[in-house]
């Protein structure tokens, strides 16, 4: 197939960035547009609001993001990046009680500055890559096909808008996504959405690790036990020999931003441990919150008139509660089906089915815990779902003591296996074997690998 002229990504979220070094195999040019700009140093910026909230990346994902951007995952551990065992380096209270600590994978923990920083140092030195910022998109051009996109420049409210013609347009600008209006200004209909709101909020900071501080653990995750135990907190090492202290609670149990109020929080987590790690901690920055967690999930996938010349990827498609850490894979992993359908020639609605495919794992894990809590908004819950998680409940129970049944459970969280991979029968077998094992109080010692 003969190479295509210009492509745009509307976006410079990792969506985006991942979507135009795709782009790139297949284009003689792309343009990547962006409202905010883009720091030369490896910190977040203004354009990512959940950007200074803990950030984590599965096996699975690494593997995927390396592949697209080889050198990348060096990149990352040359930055300072902690590569952990999981869960041999955490004391991990789950919903169903402490998790054993043995080793079954490994997660790299970072902040989202560095991966950025790391993932535009690999993409941007390229001369058929053009970056343009302070741009601001308004809408579509084309008719039956998409064929460019209108835009103005911030801060220049008297400059006409003008326009950019583009073989293929990307909408990569996540939950904020204009594209339905875009497209109902192209006649299209708007499409249908589903919304799970678990009203939860994160709160987060930085603290310098006391010196000399060695209790066994280099990560702490303590998960909420719902639906009555709503908070959940997390205090893991980053780039800098510092840690980032996320604090969420759901059904409007916000963390608050105040110093005293924080502690106070943390302490009311389901086991001290974490409260007492960060309570003579010094503080290196200030509290941050973070409250656009629901699940949003647009269903471009059922229109029936989709142009040509367009997708929307990343959470422009389908945004969920970060609480799991799977966006970054679900973005390489949406990236990938891009390729895929510029190599086989596909067309744009097939993408967005696969775009929501790409997704589908993680939307299921985080709106099958959001509604476990009474106060959450959304549909309403059907029996099956009541069914699925109370086997979860035994999934993760079994996880807790068995190493097999955490390399299954920790496979699907990471999106390497899909969630219906649980009921597979060899997976079924050692839940219902490790179901009433008994649940080890806090460990403290790591075990030997699983695998």
């Amino acid at each position: 197939m003969s190479r295509r002229k210009h492509a745009v990504v509307v976006g410079g979220s990792l969506a985006g960035l991942l979507s135009a070094r795709v782009l790139l195999d297949h284009f003689e040019q792309v343009t990547l547009l962006e409202r905010d700009g883009f720091p030369d140093e490896p910190v977040s910026r203004a354009g990512v609001p959940q950007g200074r909230h803990l950030h984590v990346l599965w096996e699975h994902g690494r593997g995927l993001l390396d592949g697209l951007l080889p050198g990348l995952e060096a990149d990352l551990l040359a930055g300072g990046a902690p590569d952990l065992r999981l869960p041999a380096d955490f004391l991990w209270l789950t919903s169903g009680g402490w998790r054993r600590r043995f080793e079954t994978t490994r997660m790299l923990t970072f902040s989202r500055g560095l991966l950025d920083h790391a993932v535009r140092g690999r993409l941007f030195g390229d001369p058929r890559l053009a970056v343009r910022t302070g741009i601001e998109v308004t809408g579509l051009t084309g008719d039956e096909s998409v064929t460019g996109v209108r835009y103005t420049e911030r801060g220049d409210a008297g400059r006409a808008e003008e326009r950019m013609a583009a073989d293929l347009v990307v909408d990569a600008t996540g939950r904020g996504s204009h594209a339905p209006e875009w497209l109902a200004e192209l006649g299209r209909p708007l499409p249908r959405e589903t919304k799970i709101d678990p009203l939860l909020g994160y709160a987060s900071r930085y603290y310098a690790v006391p010196d000399g501080f060695d209790p066994g653990w280099k990560a702490l995750y303590l998960q909420a036990g719902p639906p009555e135990a709503k908070r959940t907190g997390g205090l893991f090492p980053q780039e800098g020999g510092r840690w980032i202290c996320s604090l969420s609670g759901a059904g409007g149990d916000y963390p608050p931003t105040d110093d005293e109020g924080y502690l106070e929080y943390a302490r009311g987590l389901r086991d001290p441990v974490l409260y007492e790690a960060i309570r003579e901690a010094e503080p290196l920055t200030p509290v941050v919150s973070f409250r656009r967690t629901a699940g949003h999930r647009r269903h471009y996938d059922r229109m029936r008139s989709w142009p040509a010349g367009f997708t929307a990827i990343g959470d422009s498609v389908c945004a969920f509660n970060p609480i799991y850490g799977q966006g970054i894979t679900v973005a390489a992993i949406s990236a990938l089906e891009l390729d895929r359908m510029l190599r086989e020639g596909r067309s744009t609605r097939w993408f967005q089915k696969r775009a929501k495919r790409a997704g589908a794992g993680a939307w299921l894990i985080s709106t099958g815990e959001d509604r476990r809590y009474a106060e959450t908004q959304g549909p309403r819950v059907l029996p099956h779902t009541r069914l699925i998680n109370a086997y979860v409940d035994l999934a993760v129970r079994a996880a807790n003591t068995d190493p097999d049944s955490c390399a299954d459970m920790l496979d699907v969280l990471g999106l390497a296996k899909p969630p219906t991979s649980l009921f597979r029968p060899a997976s079924l077998a050692r839940i219902v074997a490790n179901r009433n094992r008994p649940v080890a109080s806090a460990p403290l010692r790591p075990e030997p690998a699983a695998r």
